[in-house]
């Protein structure tokens, strides 16, 4: 046998496992636990919470109502936005629930259940500054400092949006947001319901540059490639928590119908 028909062989024989594995569905049943991915900082999707250190949010409660319709039990593993794509692949977690939105560059590596959630990406300024930022384009113009969280959709978003702008990318523990109160950046991008029920609560010097913006995007649970059974499941549960307006019930509870569309 050629060295190139050996290869093949070993190539083959490397995807048996794979292949005799089934749907990921099938083994999270058959395991009875369902490992979700969360990062822990983005509230209300997904924090930590202060007494118990254990994790809150919005998608925490998805997740825990996903595991239980599931008859498994949840799992809650810490992920990073940076590396979130990277312990999904590496098989660190099942799926991720963390506020995490659909992008094409994560949906060349990943699959997403069906939305559940609108939400836009805004500009955020000082309050004092919107005299000077009434759009965009005021915000995207040479010397304009702009922070944008490294690994997170709103990084990916700010720099299609931000052309002459001067892009400052964050890292953990920094936080985008910190960087306007510090006086080291003059504006962000983030998530409009993100800001309205957490940041703008906390810190009512920073404020929202409606404008002509309409950056929306979709908020939806993220998992592996190449497995239909698994996507079709959660799309019929996502399709049947709308129906059961569970979804709205969360969204009453953890956002008090700030922007909702």
């Amino acid at each position: 046998m050629t060295a190139g028909a050996l290869s093949v062989v070993a190539l083959l024989w490397s995807m048996v496992p794979a292949l005799a594995a089934g749907s990921l569905l099938d083994t999270i049943r058959a395991h009875g636990v369902i490992r979700v991915g969360t990062t822990g900082d983005y509230a209300p999707y997904s924090f930590r919470d202060l007494d118990t250190g254990g994790f809150e949010g919005f998608d925490i409660e998805v997740a825990r109502r996903l595991a239980a319709d599931m008859g498994v039990r949840l799992e809650l593993v810490q992920a990073t936005w940076p590396t979130l794509m990277a312990g999904l692949q590496a098989g660190k977690y099942d799926l991720v629930a963390s506020g995490v939105t659909v992008t094409p560059e994560r949906a060349e590596a990943a699959q997403f259940s069906t939305p559940y959630l609108h939400p836009r990406f805004v500009p955020i300024v000082r309050r004092r500054d919107l005299g000077r930022f009434k759009t965009l384009a005021d915000i995207d113009q040479p010397g304009v400092r702009v922070a944008l969280q490294q690994g997170t959709a709103a990084e990916q978003a700010g720099r299609r949006v931000f052309t002459k702008a001067t892009l400052k990318p964050v890292l953990d523990p920094v936080i985008d947001y910190t960087e306007i109160l510090a006086g080291h950046a003059d504006a962000t991008f983030t998530d409009n319901l993100y800001f309205a029920s957490t940041i703008g609560t906390q810190y009512p010097e920073l404020a929202m540059v409606e404008g002509d913006n309409d950056a929306s995007s979709d908020i939806a649970l993220m998992t592996v490639q190449g497995d239909p059974k698994l996507a079709a499941w959660l799309n019929d549960w996502v399709a049947a928590r709308n129906a059961d307006h569970f979804f709205d019930g969360l969204f009453a509870t953890w956002f008090n119908g700030a922007g909702k569309r």
